[in-house]
């Protein structure tokens, strides 16, 4: 079982660190989600995911699991509603955040992202690294792991209120689910009319603006259902679990734990 910061005191704190234990950072959005779902859908889904990762994990695993950072990038929802911060702000609270932990003696620091078109997420690790904050930094994305598994279940990648957040909503808080308003948005978020076909295919991302979407959503909501929402939260918290439980169990190497200089060749 993980610890959680916000509810452990200093002491068992520090001790994961001192059993070279992982802290996890969960990473998540307050947007828009369509009409039928909350705004903190993806601060949900994270959480959740996170939840089911703890229980997978044996009782002797030392991991600390962090309170998610729920202030992100997410100005193309700022049309409909979204409350967040600039990319380089972004970036430099998770470098404290980072500064913060190695200060405390954890050496293994795992970001994993519930919201998707982060790249702050590893340009902070790097960041972090590079002033001399020693340490095996991971970026995890659980929805880019499972995206095949994920397409098999509900049909669709995971999409913005589509058919996955939706179904996994509806297995978490279904109070905030209203079905009656649930839509079946465009197929990816450059809608049908996109006049440029070379830039929809992987390593190339046109950044959309919302208003491609239908009411926000794009991908099919209607197809959803909370079985399906287990089956996907269940599928990423074990990944997440299994990636977690192998960081704790292995020793960093020396590499990752040193301040180092190549020295200048012999003239």
């Amino acid at each position: 079982m993980a610890i959680y910061f916000r509810e452990a005191n200093w002491v068992k704190v520090r001790q994961c660190a001192a059993a070279d234990g992982v802290v996890a950072l969960p990473l998540a959005s307050l947007e828009q989600h369509g009409p039928h779902l909350p705004c903190g859908t993806d601060t949900y889904q994270i959480n959740e995911i996170m939840r089911r990762a703890a229980q997978r994990l044996p009782t002797a695993t030392a991991v600390c699991v962090c309170p998610t950072v729920e202030y992100s990038v997410v100005q193309w929802a700022s049309p409909m509603a979204s409350a967040g911060v600039a990319p380089l702000t972004f970036e430099k609270s998770l470098v404290d955040i980072c500064h913060a932990l190695t200060d405390l003696g954890f050496q293994k620091i795992f970001l994993v992202h519930g919201h998707g078109g982060l790249p702050c997420g590893q340009s902070a690790l790097w960041q972090a690294l590079q002033e001399k904050r020693p340490a095996l930094y991971v970026d995890f994305k659980p929805y880019e792991a499972c995206d095949k598994q994920i397409r098999a279940i509900c049909g669709e990648p995971i999409t913005h209120a589509g058919a996955a957040e939706t179904s996994m909503m509806l297995a978490i808080r279904p109070d905030l689910v209203d079905m009656s308003k649930a839509v079946k948005g465009p197929a990816d978020l450059w809608g049908d009319h996109f006049p440029y076909p070379s830039l929809v295919r992987a390593g190339v991302y046109a950044i959309p603006p919302v208003t491609v979407t239908r009411e926000g959503v794009y991908g099919d909501a209607t197809r959803a259902s909370a079985e399906i929402g287990a089956r996907l939260l269940d599928l990423m918290a074990e990944v997440v679990a299994t990636a977690l439980a192998e960081l704790a169990h292995s020793p960093v190497p020396d590499q990752w734990k040193t301040i180092s200089q190549v020295p200048l060749p012999q003239q």
